[in-house]
This record gives structure tokens, C-alpha cells and sequence, in this order.
């Protein structure tokens, strides 16, 4: 196992000892120490960072509709203020008017293929159903398979977005609906409008 000293990956990874000093605050590199208390550092472990710095950072927002540009585009201002504050720099931000229902999204898709293609090691989101209304567990554990790490800068998704999920809702009530009884039939219609007018009583 060969160790370098903190000068030595400073100078392969191009970085100020500051940077290395908080990056090993961060839990992003751990250092050896040595019987005297010296740190050094496993040079397996900076090939990592430099492979990790050969792929993209990608920061990805989606909204329902093209109604809601202006939510959309505060998703993509806080994911680019985040990336600043945590050294990523100006990073590209893909974004997508659709349900977060619909698995057909293009730059959800796009997004997935970098996935697995291994040209992404960040995907930094808004808030969790950003990505996928359901199923958000087993996509970051997909991510994780790859290498790549998923970070959300919100918790719990702004009250803006209550007509997306009502809108979501209702087309889940609807897949089921049409199942039971198909597309055309009364009940279907009748439970559809039952469905939005609970909603709007509530």
C-alpha cells in the first residue's frame, strides 16, 4: 500500500491543502496517520477522487407542466447555488416538463443512461420526487450500483406543488379505474369526478 504525503496529493489532485484539509472534514478522503501522528493517504484512494473528477456532476428539476417555468426555474437556482456552495462549480442542470408518474421523461432517460454508461458520479436534485414520484429508494440503490451518489438539497417538497399531486393522484385513480372497468364505462367517469370533487372538498 503506498502513502503520500499531503503535498504530494495536493499536487496530483491540483488542489490547496485547505481543500484537502476539508475535504478530509467532509469524510471525502481519510487520512493514515502514522505511529509519529503524520497524515498520509492511501494512493488508491486519490486515484478515486481522480477518476470520480473525470465524470459529470449533474443537477436535475422537473415540473408537471410548462405552466409552472417559473417553479421550474428556482429548482435549477437552487440546485446550481448548492453545487457552488459544495465546490462542484457550474454544473449542467437537465430538466423535464412531466409527471414525475411518467418514466418516459427524454432527459429522465438521458439521465439514466448516464447512469449506466458510468459518465455521472453526482446527481444533485431539488427534492426527492424531482427524480420519481414513486420508486425513489430503488433508484438510488440502482445509482449507488454505479458509483453514483444522489443528493438532495430539500426534504419535503414545497405547498407550490399540491396541484401536481392532485394532478398525480388523480391519474393514478385513473390507471386503476380504467383497469376495473375500462375507459369508456360510466363508473369509470363517475369515479374520476367522485375523485377530484373529495379532493377539492377537502
Amino acid at each position: 500500500m503506498k502513502l503520500l504525503r499531503p503535498k504530494e496529493v495536493c499536487e496530483l489532485l491540483g488542489i490547496h491543502p485547505n481543500t484537502l484539509r476539508k475535504w478530509v472534514k467532509e469524510g471525502k478522503i481519510k487520512p493514515v496517520y502514522t505511529p509519529k501522528g503524520t497524515p498520509r493517504y492511501r494512493l488508491e484512494d486519490v486515484m478515486k477522487i481522480i477518476g470520480e473528477a473525470k465524470k459529470a456532476i449533474i443537477g436535475y428539476a422537473r415540473v408537471s407542466s410548462r405552466t409552472q417555468k417559473d417553479d421550474l426555474e428556482r429548482q435549477v437556482e437552487v440546485i446550481r447555488r448548492y453545487a457552488k456552495e459544495r465546490g462542484y462549480g457550474d454544473i449542467e442542470v437537465l430538466t423535464d416538463f412531466g409527471s414525475g408518474l411518467n418514466e418516459d421523461r427524454k432527459n429522465f432517460n438521458k439521465l439514466l443512461d448516464m447512469i449506466i454508461s458510468k459518465k455521472v458520479s453526482v446527481i444533485v436534485i431539488a427534492y426527492k420526487d424531482r427524480l420519481t414520484r414513486f420508486g425513489y429508494k430503488i433508484l438510488e440503490k440502482l445509482a449507488s450500483g454505479y458509483g453514483v451518489r444522489i443528493e438532495v438539497v430539500n426534504g419535503e417538497e414545497p405547498k407550490d406543488f399540491y396541484q401536481e399531486l392532485v394532478e398525480d393522484l388523480i391519474t393514478i385513480i385513473s390507471h386503476f379505474a380504467g383497469k376495473l372497468y375500462g375507459k369508456r364505462s360510466y363508473k369509470y367517469r363517475k369515479m374520476i369526478d367522485g375523485a377530484r370533487k373529495l379532493i377539492e372538498d377537502c
